[in-house]
């Protein structure tokens, strides 16, 4: 049996599947599952892009 990284403690459950399984602590509540992101919880980051890669014209706009 795995240890809580949060409490120490021995009382802990692994939980999931095959293919994805995660530690929750039946003392203290941690659940591991909460620091992964899931797929349907991911969204697109980062900003409008390079200015290097437009050409022409918008490489020279002045931003307001």
């Amino acid at each position: 049996m795995q240890r809580c990284p949060q409490c120490n403690s021995q009382h802990t459950e692994i939980l999931g599947d095959e293919e994805f399984s995660f530690l929750v602590c039946l003392d203290c509540g941690y659940d591991e599952s909460q620091a992964y992101e899931t797929p349907d919880e991911r969204t697109k980051k980062g900003g409008k892009g390079s200015p290097y890669k437009k050409g022409g014209a918008l490489r020279t706009q002045k931003k307001s």
